[in-house]
């Protein structure tokens, strides 16, 4: 298959690879006037062309070239996306000037604290979303509702935490949040309430889920329903993400296009008496209709739309009696998120969602040769082929963003994927009965029990051994040599050149001495503080333990932990975690942890703040390198100066208020490390 061939086949591919690389562009170089130009030099060099080509010789000479002013107007084009939908950066005054107002766009809550996200309604400023959080809840609060508020914005920033996953740039291409303000609750206010299509979507879903919540499925359940058809799986715990992640079918938990292409089956289905009175392009019709608002209702993600779009292609292609090529579908898809949200060519559902159906339609050629006649055997092997393929196309990603390998995905979707249409079915008929006031018990029953089905199936499958590895560590070089190396055996198996092959062979070289570099450069013992919004988590590892104190008088949860730091916990090949509490001691060679006290790699550390600490004191100044200030603390440092002589002073990531402490720190001159501006401190 040569390029020529796959361009004619998927022409959109012609626009769609040079936009994206005007998008990954933009990321090296914010400029506006830049794509312009080459807008300018793509029309000149068509205009230039058109008049080579006036004559037949012309034409047959030029035509080759064309490509070359699409391509870079595409590119332009793709770049100045980029700028247009890009948050702009506000200058001081503008962070810290008169009252703002802004529309709630989202909304959650936590146990102590509200997180909104809210859209900036000031003539005087560009349009911008920024994410305000308080410290209390207003439960009265409803998305569309306009507040007003101080202004005191801060530019989103990284936790700083060795191989964590970037906050910063999730917010910016999830939300296109680039500022953040942290205020108590009375401090901002309502002051009316303007709502728009958006947000009255959002409304309906929450009412829907105050529904579902008040109803008498079980807990599981509930959050179940909400995640698959309203399209909000923030209810779903961490340890039942765990187990489907495990078992590698985490895409269930998100709606992808595994979920609208079951709506869209059974919206088929239930509409199958139109083809008897010879109505099947309305069929075809109402069944898009219905995904469309589906998309629309759930919020627009990027794996919805493109489903929603794909499809529609298909079904267009049925009503105006043309030939559907899937590639040129999914290019297309891929073209026209990436018009309105350049910034989802950065989120991992975008790329996890497109590779697993590019491959899948790359290889749909496979099952082909291993039909025979029985028409259940044809189906099961096509279901076990798309697995593999599925699970092999996205290994590389799941690893690099997750930490975790599933080898046994193929049985866990044989069990599930079958059982995941009647479960969207009687959800659906669920959410329509509960709409209206009424109570089925049958249904509640059904439901719970195909949930526990689902549940028991994705722990059956992890209790096997090797169904799943954790804690693998895959760098970005690392995905971009396994994608070569599968481009390369795809070449090889259209064209049978061995040359392929053999690169492919020296490109799994590369991966693989690329990563013992890495373990070669990745220590096996060290101690570090991480930054955190909550608390002062404290690691110090060995040959693969890890030892964690959090000296802040706060229960530790252990999942929560390893998720939170999974990238570092992986890098450095950390296979056990010992968690230690203020009443826990432990003693190895040239270690000592014994709360508030700590000797580690060499150094005399003291964990203030928890009230312990007090008790510790002596007549006497003791002698120490470290004093780490916790958020429990709420003296000042020269009170610490009193008692203590230290090295340095390291103030806590969750503490609130600290301008005091550094103000004083400066004055006295000590050495400070302020975790939440410096990031983690790694000691190796």
């Amino acid at each position: 298959m040569s390029s020529q061939s796959v361009l004619s086949r998927i022409p959109i591919l012609r626009v769609l690879v040079p936009f994206i690389t005007g998008i990954l562009i933009h990321g090296l170089w914010h400029c506006w006037w830049a794509p312009l130009l080459l807008l300018v030099l793509a029309a000149t060099l068509y205009l230039i062309l058109i008049q080579q080509s006036r004559t037949p010789y012309g034409r047959l000479r030029w035509n080759h070239y064309f490509i070359a002013p699409l391509s870079l107007a595409a590119l332009a084009l793709g770049w100045l996306c980029a700028v247009i939908h890009c948050p702009p950066r506000l200058t001081d005054g503008q962070c810290r000037g008169r009252v703002l107002c802004g529309r709630i766009e989202n909304l959650d809550y936590t146990d102590f604290s509200t997180r909104m996200v809210i859209q900036v309604l000031d003539e005087e400023l560009p349009w911008c979303r920024v994410m305000v959080s308080t410290r209390g809840c207003d439960y009265s609060l409803r998305t569309g509702d306009l507040m007003a508020w101080q202004p005191a914005l801060a530019e989103v920033s990284d936790m700083g935490n060795p191989d964590e996953m970037e906050y910063a740039g999730y917010l910016l291409h999830t939300y296109g949040i680039r500022y953040q303000q942290h205020l108590n609750l009375n401090q901002i206010r309502k002051i009316g309430h303007s709502p728009t299509m958006r947000t009255r979507m959002a409304e309906v879903r929450r009412d829907m889920q105050y529904r579902v919540f008040n109803s008498n499925l079980t807990p599981e359940s509930q959050r179940f329903v909400v995640a698959l058809l309203l399209g909000n799986s923030s209810f779903i715990d961490q340890a039942t993400r765990q187990e489907f992640s495990s078992a590698g079918v985490a895409h269930v938990l998100a709606l992808s296009g595994l979920h609208v292409g079951i709506i869209a089956l059974i919206i088929w289905w239930l509409l199958f008496p139109l083809d008897y009175i010879r109505l099947k392009k309305l069929r075809l019709v109402v069944t898009l209709a219905a995904i469309v608002l589906f998309a629309l209702f759930t919020g627009l993600s990027p794996s919805v739309v493109r489903s929603s779009v794909m499809i529609g292609f298909t079904f267009a292609s049925f009503v105006f009696f043309r030939r559907s090529v899937s590639l040129n579908a999914l290019a297309a898809s891929a073209l026209i998120i990436l018009v309105f949200s350049p910034s989802a060519l950065f989120h991992v559902g975008f790329q996890l969602s497109f590779i697993t159906v590019l491959a899948i339609l790359v290889f749909a050629r496979l099952p082909q040769g291993l039909e025979c006649r029985y028409r259940w055997v044809n189906n099961l092997t096509s279901t076990v082929i798309t697995s593999l393929v599925a699970m092999l196309a996205t290994a590389a990603l799941s690893a690099h963003y997750f930490h975790t390998v599933s080898f046994l995905s193929v049985l866990s979707n044989l069990i599930i994927l079958p059982v995941l249409p009647v479960f969207m079915a009687l959800g659906a008929l669920f959410l329509l009965v509960t709409a209206a006031g009424l109570e089925c018990s049958i249904l509640d029953w059904a439901i719970n029990g195909i949930y526990q089905f689902l549940d028991c199936a994705t722990r059956f499958v992890n209790t096997i051994p090797l169904s799943h590895i954790r804690g693998i560590y895959v760098s970005t070089f690392g995905v971009v040599a396994y994608f070569v190396v599968i481009l390369l055996f795809l070449m090889w198996l259209y064209h049978h050149n061995y040359r392929y092959l053999l690169g492919a062979g020296g490109a799994l070289i590369v991966l693989f001495l690329h990563s013992l570099w890495i373990d070669a450069r990745t220590t096996n013992r060290g101690l570090i503080i991480f930054n955190s919004f909550s608390n002062t988590p404290i690691m110090y590892y060995d040959n693969g333990k890890g030892y964690v104190w959090i000296p802040d008088d706060e229960d530790t949860d252990s999942a929560s932990f390893s998720r939170y730091y999974a990238g570092f916990i992986a890098r450095h090949n950390i296979g056990e975690l010992h968690f230690f509490t203020d009443s826990d001691t432990l003693r190895m060679d040239g270690v000592l942890i014994s709360p508030p006290h700590a000797y580690l790699m060499g150094r005399r550390i003291l964990a203030v703040g928890s009230g312990k600490w007090k008790h510790a004191t002596t007549s006497h100044r003791l002698s120490l390198n470290d004093i780490i200030v916790t958020k429990r603390y709420h003296g000042s440092a020269d009170k610490l100066q009193e008692l203590y002589q230290f090295d340095r002073i390291i103030l806590s990531g969750a503490m609130h208020n600290k301008e005091a402490m550094l103000h004083e720190c400066d004055s006295l001159h000590m050495m400070v490390h302020d975790l939440a501006s410096q990031g983690a401190l790694l000691l190796p």
